[in-house]
């Protein structure tokens, strides 16, 4: 029962997340790119909060390059940041 009320606690945060990727991403056809970037950082702050009940400047670095490393993918991947070729001039 008690994992059940974790679940269902967990309504509002989820909802957030979703919110807030939604209006980072908002681009049609990147549901999946959307949905991988909220289970990251659901997983990224499970792995932060089993570290300790308070945690240290290092775990939270941790968990704020896991969680930047999981949008910058994201992003790649839906295609939001366009990559160009860098020209190289020859004078």
């Amino acid at each position: 029962m008690k994992t059940f009320l974790t679940i269902m606690n967990s309504i509002p945060a989820v909802i957030s997340a979703v919110q807030t990727v939604e209006t980072a991403i908002p681009l049609p056809k990147a549901g999946q790119q959307k949905l991988n970037l909220v289970l990251g950082f659901a997983g990224a702050a499970y792995e932060v909060a089993q570290a300790a009940e308070e945690i240290n400047k290092g775990q939270l670095l941790a968990g704020v390059e896991s969680i930047t490393n999981l949008t910058v993918a994201a992003l790649n991947a839906a295609g939001v940041f366009s990559h160009t070729p860098s020209s190289v001039s020859s004078n």
